[in-house]
């Protein structure tokens, strides 16, 4: 096989339950017929609960492709972008799913076939990935989030709605309600910078759009070697849903009792212990280390500041420390 032939092969990966399940056969078909008319060899691999697109993944990895395309929603996105971590394979993306949140942070299309254009133009850019170590889990990619507390323990309830399973809100409302209300957690920013801080959660965003493209991060960019870290003391259990409510579809809301942050590496523990997820995935209770892995994946995207990130500024060599009316720093 020559190498433009084999620079030429791809892996597409299809979630069928994502989104609209009754589109995707006729969004593959458009997909797959669009690549081939540009010379395009497209193996299609199909995820499944028992065959998870991680895995279909590092396989393509290991088989050699050199572009591997996911066809799906965030949680499919988020599965096979694991699967291509520390690798130098290419990712492309078709939208599939409900909230698209990762190609709306992007600025990808939505249509199968402005898509598949982005993929054949060939324009790539690398983004940052995080990483989060817990008790449980040593080095656990993240591409949108990493939740500690209040949302980390709401998302698996939550994320049924969308797909009808109403019996979620019944018991997200039943964990919103028994909430502990004001925790205590301790933040260490680049080893340097420490905080004490009452907050019933704390998100540490890649990038600026999560769950109903609740635009939680508005500087977060992919591509800035930094995540950005939203502590929200004095926050009532009213106010969270408030503040949740307003910033859905992208909207800006200022509030002067949420607390931003910066930083490339975070530790955190808490008091008691709270509920650790990295895009909705579940990592334990505890202690966890959150770093940036900058630069760590090549996709095909258009240039920075086409969807709702930001475009990156230079990292300034020493970070400033944190300032807040709201949190303590400390020395211990």
């Amino acid at each position: 096989m020559s190498k433009h032939k084999k620079s030429k092969r791809v892996k597409l990966i299809v979630n069928p339950g994502s989104g609209n399940a009754a589109e995707t056969p006729g969004r593959v078909e458009r997909a797959v017929s669009f690549l081939q008319k540009e010379d395009f060899e497209v193996d299609v691999a199909y995820a499944k609960p028992k065959r998870k697109g991680c895995e279909i993944a590092r396989k393509a990895v290991k088989d050699g492709y050199k572009t591997v395309i996911v066809m799906g929603g965030d949680g499919t996105i988020v599965e096979v972008i694991r699967g291509l971590a520390d690798s130098k394979t290419r990712l492309g993306i078709i939208v599939g799913g409900t909230m698209n949140d990762i190609a709306g942070s992007l600025g990808i299309p939505e249509d199968p076939e402005e898509a598949c254009a982005l993929i054949v133009k060939g324009h790539t850019r690398k983004i940052d990935l995080g990483r989060v170590k817990t008790k449980k889990h040593k080095k656990f990619y993240f591409v949108m989030v990493a939740s500690i507390g209040l949302t980390a323990t709401m998302y698996p309830k939550v994320k049924k709605v969308p797909k009808g399973r109403l019996s979620g809100l019944t018991d997200a409302f039943k964990t919103f309600m028994t909430f502990e209300s004001k925790p205590t957690v301790r933040l260490t920013l680049d080893d340097d910078s420490k905080i004490k801080v009452e907050t019933m959660m704390v998100n540490v965003a890649n990038t600026p759009l999560i769950a109903s493209k609740n635009l939680v991060a508005p500087d977060a960019s992919m591509g800035d070697g930094l995540l950005d870290i939203s502590v929200y003391p004095e926050f009532s259990k009213a106010d969270v849903l408030q503040y949740f409510k307003k910033t859905a579809k992208e909207n800006l809301i200022p509030d002067d009792k949420l607390q931003r942050y910066r930083a490339r590496k975070i530790k955190i523990k808490s008091e008691p212990e709270l509920e650790i997820a990295a895009d909705g995935i579940p990592l334990g209770k505890g202690k966890a280390t959150i770093k940036i892995c900058a630069g760590a994946l090549r996709i095909f995207a258009p240039k920075e500041g086409a969807g709702a990130e930001k475009p990156a500024e230079k990292c300034e060599a020493d970070m400033p420390a944190p300032v807040s009316p709201y949190v303590v720093q400390v020395n211990g």
